[in-house]
C-alpha cells in the first residue's frame, strides 16, 4: 500500500493544504513544534488507529466543529479514498468512497505501523496499550478475530451495565439476562485470548531473530502473554469464583480486558533492568517486528512511519534503524536533526514549517541542501 496524498481539515495546526508523497522514504524534518508529529498523527487516524499520544479527538480539532483527515491510497492499480470524521455531537466516523465503514475496515484497508517515544508505554506503562497492540496484531493475523473483538466488547459493556445496576441497586436484571450475557462474555472472551496469543506467536517469529541480530542483550528479552487460561471453561470458572466481588464493585473483574503482556529478559522484568537507550531500542525493534508480521498475514506492505526515529538513539543505532528499514512502499521519517546526515537513506525530504510541508518531495544532495526550480533552498536547523 502507498499514501499518495493526505488533506486535513482543521486537525491540530496542520494546513488544509493537499500533501503528496512520492514512493519510498521520505524525511519530514523541521524544529521542534512545526507540525511533523501532527502529520503522522492525523495519518494514523486516516488509517483506523488511534493517536499514538493518546489525545483525545477534542483536542486534536483546532476548531470546535470538529476535524476531518482525507488519504489517497495506491493498493496495486486501484486508488483507495478514505476518510476520517469527528465531531462532538456524532464522533468518529469513516467513509471509503463517500460510503460509511468501521475503523476495523479502514485499518485493513489500509495497514500501517507507527513508531513514536510514546510507544515506549509497551514496555513501561500501563497495560491498555499492550492489549491494544496484540489486538491490531489479532486483526491482520487472524481473519475471525475482528468480529471476536467486536462480540467481547460488545458483551462486556452490557454485563458491565448488569452488574453496575446490581451494584446501584436501581433494580436488579431480567432473569437470566446476566447469565446469557456472561455465556456470550465468555465465548467471545475466550476466542479473544486465543486470537492474541496466536498473533503473538507470529510476530514473535520476526522479533526474535532481529533481536539476535541487535546483540546479545537483546536476544535474552521475551513477551509473555499473561491471562488467566485460554478455554472458555477457564474463563467461566473465573467469572463465578469472583461473581461476588463482581456485584459488590458492578464491573467484570475476569476477561481479556484485564490481561498483560509481561516483557522479560533472562528472567527479570524488561522495564527494571533496562536502559533508557535499550528501552527505545527494543521499541524500534518490537515495531520492525509487527510491520512484518503485519506484510506476511496481509500479503501486502504496510506504511511504515517512525517520528522523531532518531531520538534517544546513538548515531550508530539511528544508522543501524534506517537501514533496517522494511521494504514498504511508503515509509516517513521525521527527525528534529541536520537531515543532510541521513541524505544516503531518503528518497526525499520535506522541510515542515508552520504546519505547512513546503513544496513537497523535493531531493537532496550531497551537503543537505533542498534542490528546487528557483535554486538550492538550506534546509531548517534543528
Amino acid at each position: 500500500m502507498r499514501l499518495t496524498r493526505i488533506t486535513a481539515h482543521s486537525f491540530r495546526n496542520l494546513s488544509p493544504d493537499p500533501v503528496s508523497f512520492g514512493s519510498g522514504t521520505t524525511l519530514v524534518a523541521g524544529e521542534n513544534a512545526q507540525g511533523k508529529t501532527n502529520l503522522l498523527e492525523a495519518i494514523a487516524l486516516v488509517c483506523g488507529q488511534r493517536s499514538f499520544r493518546r489525545a483525545r479527538p477534542a483536542a486534536m480539532a483546532a476548531g470546535e466543529a470538529g476535524f476531518r483527515i482525507e488519504a489517497c491510497l495506491s493498493r496495486g492499480q486501484a486508488l483507495e479514498n478514505l476518510a476520517v470524521a469527528w465531531t462532538p455531537g456524532e464522533g468518529r466516523s469513516f467513509t471509503r468512497a463517500g460510503k460509511a465503514i468501521g475503523f476495523r475496515e479502514a485499518s485493513r484497508l489500509a495497514p500501517a505501523v507507527f513508531l513514536s517515544p510514546e510507544h515506549r508505554e509497551l514496555l513501561t506503562g500501563a497495560r491498555a496499550p499492550r492489549r491494544r497492540f496484540l489486538d491490531r496484531l489479532s486483526l491482520f493475523c487472524r481473519p475471525a478475530a475482528g468480529e471476536d473483538l467486536a462480540r467481547f466488547e460488545r458483551a462486556l459493556t452490557q454485563r458491565n451495565s448488569l452488574l453496575a445496576r446490581i451494584r446501584e441497586a436501581t433494580g436488579r436484571p431480567a432473569a437470566g439476562e446476566l447469565e446469557a450475557w456472561t455465556e456470550e462474555f465468555v465465548t467471545a472472551g475466550a476466542a479473544v485470548r486465543r486470537h492474541r496469543r496466536a498473533a503473538l506467536e507470529e510476530w514473535a517469529a520476526d522479533f526474535a531473530p532481529l533481536c539476535r541480530e541487535a546483540g546479545a542483550e537483546y536476544a535474552a528479552i521475551r513477551a509473555t502473554y499473561l491471562c488467566e487460561g485460554e478455554s472458555e471453561e477457564d474463563l467461566r470458572s473465573a467469572c463465578e469464583r469472583l461473581s461476588g466481588a463482581e456485584h459488590r464493585r458492578g464491573h467484570s473483574l475476569a476477561g481479556p480486558q484485564r490481561d498483560d503482556l509481561f516483557w522479560e529478559r533472562a528472567g527479570r522484568a524488561l522495564a527494571e533492568t533496562a536502559s533508557a537507550g535499550e528501552l527505545a531500542r527494543t521499541t524500534a525493534l518490537v515495531k520492525l517486528a509487527e510491520w512484518r508480521a503485519i506484510a506476511r498475514a496481509s500479503g501486502e506492505a504496510p506504511l511504515f512511519a517512525a517520528d522523531e526515529f532518531d531520538a534517544g538513539l546513538s548515531a550508530g543505532w539511528a544508522e543501524a534503524f534506517i537501514e533496517a528499514l522494511p521494504p514498504a512502499e511508503t515509509v516517513l521519517l521525521t527527525t528534529a536533526s541536520e537531515p543532510g546526515r541521513w541524505r544516503p537513506w531518503a528518497g526525499a525530504v520535506v522541510e515542515m514549517r508552520s504546519g505547512r510541508v513546503l513544496d513537497g518531495p523535493r531531493a537532496v544532495d550531497e551537503q543537505g541542501v533542498w534542490e528546487t526550480e528557483k535554486g538550492p533552498a538550506k534546509m531548517v536547523q534543528g
